[in-house]
């Protein structure tokens, strides 16, 4: 399993809200619908942080495929190739980190 971790940075003209509201609401009408996509996960950064001034990134996302080429043919399929172009709309940044997951379970 490849997941696929996304860091995006808004457009300078939206507001964290207006990009929020974009591709939560708006954009996964479309990345949502990606050929061979097993999970799907957005996550807005929140005001609170521990670094002052302008965050590097304001969300990330992360799409699980089962493989690498699975993800390269769900990104060259007709809706991949939308969901890129959509993804441009609103984000002035989009960096793409292929990882293999390991989940940690807390030790009580």
């Amino acid at each position: 399993m490849i997941k696929l971790i996304a860091l995006l940075k808004r457009k300078p003209e939206l507001s964290r809200e207006e990009f929020a509201r974009r591709w939560v609401e708006e954009h996964t009408k479309i990345s949502a619908r990606l050929p061979g996509l097993i999970d799907y996960r957005i996550n807005i950064a929140i005001p609170e942080q521990e670094i002052t001034g302008e965050l590097p990134y304001d969300g990330t996302a992360e799409l699980w495929f089962e493989s690498v080429e699975a993800m390269r043919a769900a990104f060259a399929s007709e809706i991949g190739q939308a969901a890129g172009a959509d993804g441009d709309l609103f984000a002035a940044v989009r960096l793409h980190i292929y990882t293999e997951e390991h989940i940690i379970k807390p030790v009580k």
